[in-house]
């Protein structure tokens, strides 16, 4: 891979926003030391619009912000570089320490260390930020099944089981789950109209279906499947089909820059980032290769098969 841009001229100044919450909140003392021998001031969160705040401050004063944290953490950093209109001249690096870290994953990070070394190393990308409801996301958003689950893990569940917290309560959501109606309509395209399982709209993170999981996040384009009204076996066969990367019969799947999603009934839990939000109509667009970023070595530009 190749980088497309250079770094800032001159020692840039550093600065990590941690939440130490993040996890099962053990990675403390780890986090510090590594950011003082990497020349990073650190500062920690107290809460999740404390993240928002604190990176869109460090985004005026530092060259370099990197946020330490999950999903939700990294999500809420780039929320606050938007808000300080920060996203050209900042660079942005990760440093995973969540439960599930699918972002970090999917940009080619696979721990603390790795992350500082990325962010000293790893080749710059500009990458989509993803819309909804014009709140910028990194990964997914997630109505349905999957966010009615996330939505009841608890978060000691969280921290004792990991991401097998959420197959657990995932498999219990399923015997009352009540299907969503809904409408999408994408742009240019023909509407959508049925009872689902799950809607799901990807930027980085892409629905499985060749194994793999990073979606094709420097086209501008989002990924949309949606599982239909199955039965419970049939629904476990098809999510055992798309991780085997199968074709699923009940499973469609399109591509566009920009879509909206009507829910009928009463407002749903709607999982975004892992952030849970009570929503009944939805409005997508994308920011392309707008983010700055360093990626790991695992990362692929144009992953094949993603979408």
């Amino acid at each position: 891979m190749t980088s497309p841009v250079d770094d800032p001229p001159g020692t840039p100044r550093r600065i990590l926003v941690h939440n130490p919450a993040s996890g099962d909140a053990s990675h403390g003392d780890q986090i510090r030391r590594l950011a003082d021998e990497r020349g990073y001031e650190v500062r920690e969160t107290e809460s999740a619009e404390d993240i928002v705040e604190q990176a869109a401050t460090a985004a005026t004063e530092a060259d370099v912000v990197a946020a330490a944290g999950g999903d939700g953490t990294l999500t809420r950093a780039v929320r606050g570089l938007a808000r300080a209109d920060a996203f050209e001249d900042t660079l942005f690096g990760v440093v995973p320490v969540g439960t599930g870290n699918n972002f970090a994953g999917n940009v080619g990070v696979t721990g603390i260390e790795h992350g500082f070394d990325v962010i000293d190393h790893g080749d710059r990308r500009r990458i989509d930020v993803g819309l909804v409801n014009e709140t910028p996301f990194l990964n997914s958003v997630v109505a349905g099944l999957t966010a009615e689950a996330s939505a009841d893990t608890e978060p000691e569940a969280k921290e004792r089981w990991g991401t097998l917290a959420y197959a657990m309560t995932t498999a219990e959501t399923l015997r009352e789950f009540d299907n969503l109606r809904v409408r999408i309509e994408p742009d240019g395209d023909e509407p959508l109209s049925c009872d689902a399982k799950i809607v799901f709209v990807g930027n980085a993170r892409s629905f499985p279906s060749t194994g793999r999981t990073q979606g094709n996040v420097e086209d501008g384009l989002l990924e949309v499947a949606v599982i239909e009204d199955v039965s419970t076996l049939d629904l476990i066969e098809e999510s055992l089909q798309a991780a085997l990367g199968n074709d699923a019969e009940h499973v469609s799947r399109f591509e566009t820059r920009r879509l909206e999603i009507e829910l009928s009934g009463e407002p749903d839990d709607i999982s975004v980032d892992g952030e849970i939000l009570t929503e009944s109509h939805l409005t997508f667009d994308v920011w392309e290769r707008t983010l700055w970023l360093p990626v790991g070595e695992t990362y692929e530009p144009s992953p094949q098969g993603s979408r």
